[in-house]
């Protein structure tokens, strides 16, 4: 395993374990058996930086999570977790809500603690409800070792909340697909120029840059590389990151991504050039930027965005394409419940316009 080596942290894990998909059941509970030997297997090759948020699965990752860490000593990993302070109400709740992410996980203290998901819609609610000050607090008790924050938003908003406090970290969504928007390569080299470690979520897009049809992906495949192999290697080497999560969903991909992160070789001239076309031929195929973080389920309608969203892009990927992908099965009945509330919207850290895209949905199926 690789490590990144920053004094104030230690020695990280250049992978990181993303909680947020773990392998369900067919009753829809998170398999905990699976978990724990996912965790195990991670563990023992190197791994030793643990990510979930109290959002993720209604509080079932927190608790899935807590339970497959009981494995192992406390101060062998490093765990993160995140305020969901967009949902408070009062500033009694903030401390409630970090007591149920502790009871959940199982632990004392968590070793890095972001600000969740901060972007223009919910960023005033940081002063409103004294957060940061709130988080410091923490930090003085010994409940909180390192204080960041994560965003899907704009550069704009990305400097005014560095104005906010002293960051131990930010997390950022950073890929080879999503360089030219926000925070992209603008806000990752803002962070580097001021020193400020970087930890990347999404580096291959929700899933997005791995299931991505073989005329799309030639070029990788003339150099007999995988497409998780050549998305993690692009983001992996890069300078001021202390971890790149991935979410794990089987013990397969978690096996797949160790190897990746074993002997990890900086991108080649030949091996840039064809991420390059590769992401090229993505743009030039794909419908909507989604994901498939699944924030949007909190549609009243229950209606599946990430599906519809994920087979809309299949279906328009593979468009003359011998190479057909299951799964791009449209549901129109479903989709034509959408009341246009913009809730999903709202959620959305793609800041995707998902009403406008589920006509546009309608209309591309006919």
């Amino acid at each position: 395993m690789q490590y990144s080596n920053f004094p104030k942290f230690g020695k990280i894990s250049k992978l990181g374990f993303g909680a947020m998909r773990f392998p369900k059941k067919a009753d829809g509970t998170i398999d905990q058996e699976q978990v724990n030997e996912m965790i195990r297997t991670a563990y023992v090759h190197g791994v030793n930086y643990f990510d979930t948020a109290y959002v993720y699965g209604g509080g079932a990752s927190e608790k899935a999570l807590g339970e497959a860490l009981k494995q192992f000593p406390r101060d062998s990993f490093f765990l993160a977790d995140k305020h969901p302070f967009y949902n408070l109400k009062t500033k009694e709740e903030r401390d409630e809500f970090f007591q149920t992410s502790l009871d959940r996980c199982g632990v004392e203290y968590f070793d890095f603690y972001l600000m969740h998901a901060v972007n223009s819609k919910n960023a005033q609610g940081l002063v409103d409800y004294d957060m940061v000050n709130w988080a410091l607090e923490k930090k003085k008790e010994g409940k909180i070792r390192f204080l960041g924050l994560s965003m899907h938003d704009t550069n704009d908003l990305l400097l005014k909340l560095l104005d906010l406090n002293d960051w131990d970290f930010v997390q950022i969504q950073y890929n080879y697909l999503d360089t030219e928007g926000e925070p992209g390569k603008t806000g990752y080299e803002e962070l580097l120029r001021r020193n400020i470690p970087m930890i990347i979520m999404e580096p291959l897009k929700g899933g997005v840059l791995v299931n991505l049809p073989e005329h799309i992906t030639k070029p990788f495949q003339e150099l007999g590389k995988s497409n998780p192999e050549m998305g993690l290697r692009w983001i992996g080497e890069k300078e001021g990151i202390v971890t790149v999560l991935s979410g794990m969903s089987t013990l397969e991909q978690a096996k797949d991504n160790l190897a990746i992160f074993q002997n990890m070789q900086p991108l080649n001239e030949q091996e840039l050039k064809a991420i390059q076309q590769v992401k090229e031929n993505i743009i030039a195929s794909q419908k909507v930027g989604c994901t498939g973080c699944n924030y949007c389920s909190v549609c009243p309608m229950g209606i599946d965005i990430s599906g519809t969203f994920k087979a809309w892009n299949t279906k328009a990927m593979n468009e003359g394409s011998s190479n057909w992908i299951s799964g791009a099965a449209i549901d129109a009945d479903m989709i034509r419940k959408c009341v246009e509330c913009g809730q999903c919207a709202a959620h959305c850290p793609q800041k995707i316009d998902i009403p406008g895209k589920l006509k546009e949905v309608l209309e591309y199926f006919g």
